[in-house]
């Protein structure tokens, strides 16, 4: 009997690593908690445009909206569908 391997499977990543991939400049697919109130936000297609290593932070450009978002580097949770660890 043979298992199914067409399910996506799910990478873990640590932070640093995460925080690489992010300012590669490609696209990337983001997960991370709004710190004040606990929600979830989801970027599809992101791409960093700068960040601040005292702050913890990273700005990003939104592709549909073209907005730019700043989030703190510890709320993400998940990029690419990798889950991250501190």
């Amino acid at each position: 009997m043979t298992r199914s391997t067409t399910h996506s499977t799910k990478g873990v990543l640590h932070l640093k690593d995460a925080i690489v991939l992010l300012e590669s400049g490609q696209p990337v697919n983001l997960r991370l908690w709004k710190l004040a109130t606990g929600d979830i936000l989801e970027y599809k297609g992101a791409v960093c445009i700068g960040g601040h290593w005292r702050k913890g932070t990273h700005r990003v450009r939104l592709p549909r909206s073209g907005v730019v978002r700043e989030f703190r580097d510890v709320t993400l949770f998940e990029i690419n569908n990798n889950s991250i660890y501190l």
